[in-house]
């Protein structure tokens, strides 16, 4: 489904139309997705998987899991597409999104995916400006902005990737500057 996605766009997708592509019964894609909105919304799920898995990855490798900056600096530079690959399922995942805004459920789907990315990154802003802090703290509101403000720079600088405006060298410099100015603040702000 990400080849007709990436190649003819959401609209192009259909029961049939990924029955034909992937060889198999109409009934047996109903069987498992029912309509066009569920098969998008598991082709979201699965990008988000891929995206999610590939830092796991990458932080195994490093050992850095026992370091929030470096778990954050992992889950950014992942945002930004670096392979052929990253750059489809980001053009895949733009046009999930444009195509879910006008339905309900769909656009609830990719509110709740940056809610949980912006609350992961809440926790690990809280975690590297108030190291030795209780696991449960109280009210992180304050650190709120800062994640979705690094969220939307990173996806908005991984369209200017996609369009060549920018390397992914370039775009993960910029996030990565940010990245620090904002932990300086934060710093400064909790001394």
């Amino acid at each position: 489904m990400f080849a007709i996605v990436d190649a003819e766009g959401t609209e192009q997708i259909s029961i049939r139309h990924v029955a034909d592509r992937a060889g198999v019964s109409v009934g047996r894609v109903q069987h498992y997705f029912p309509s066009k909105d569920a098969l998008l919304a598991e082709a979201f799920a699965a990008i988000n998987a891929r995206g999610s898995e590939r830092v796991r990855v990458r932080l195994a490798a490093e050992d850095g899991f026992d370091d929030p900056e470096t778990v954050l600096m992992e889950i950014l530079d992942g945002l930004l597409p670096r392979t052929e690959e990253d750059r489809r399922l980001f053009r895949v995942a733009q046009a999930f999104e444009a195509f879910a805004l006008p339905r309900p459920s769909l656009k609830a789907q990719v509110a709740q995916g940056y809610e949980e990315l912006a609350t992961l990154l809440t926790l690990l802003l809280y975690k590297i400006v108030a190291p030795g802090s209780p696991e449960s703290p109280g009210d992180l509101s304050p650190l709120r902005p800062h994640a979705y403000r690094v969220v939307a720079l990173t996806v908005g600088l991984a369209g200017l990737v996609i369009t060549g405006n920018l390397t992914p060298e370039q775009a993960r410099e910029i996030v990565f500057a940010h990245l620090h100015g904002s932990l300086r603040e934060l710093r400064l702000g909790s001394e």
